[in-house]
Parts: structure tokens; sequence; C-alpha cells
């Protein structure tokens, strides 16, 4: 199956949005890794990256920006 650039664009920004959301949902109800950074603020940060760059992404290129090595899921402890 061949998909549209329009549907792959709209592909990469709801995995954004979805991370976005579950790291939203993490900060309110755990669980918690303060070794690892991972604490609610840093949960509440990442968040707002991925949604400042599903703003940035959305007239176009989202697609393109994650196969560049934009997108923000490739976890990396204390990056946040």
């Amino acid at each position: 199956m061949k998909y549209t650039p329009a549907e792959l664009d709209a592909a990469a920004i709801a995995d954004q949005i979805s991370d976005a959301n579950a790291a939203e949902r993490q900060a309110i109800e755990g669980p918690f890794y303060p070794d690892r950074g991972i604490t609610a603020e840093s949960l509440l940060a990442y968040a707002a990256k991925c949604r400042a760059w599903v703003a940035s992404h959305s007239n176009g290129g989202a697609h393109k920006a994650v196969l560049a090595g934009e997108g923000l899921n490739q976890y990396e402890p204390c990056s946040f």
C-alpha cells in the first residue's frame, strides 16, 4: 500500500500527540523513575516538546522530519 505525503504527515503528527498525551497522563499517575530523570516535571517538559514539534510541522513536512531524525520518539534517559 502506498500512502500519500499528507497521510504520512498525519501519522507522524498523531504519533507525537499520542506521546504527549501519554507523558501528561504519566506525569499525573506515575510511575516515576527519578534515578533515570523521569519525573513529573520531565514528563511535562517532554509533552510540551512534542506539542511544539506538532505545531511546527502542522503545515506539512512532519514525515520528512521524522525520517531526518527530528522526531522525539527516540527515548534517551534524561534527555527531556
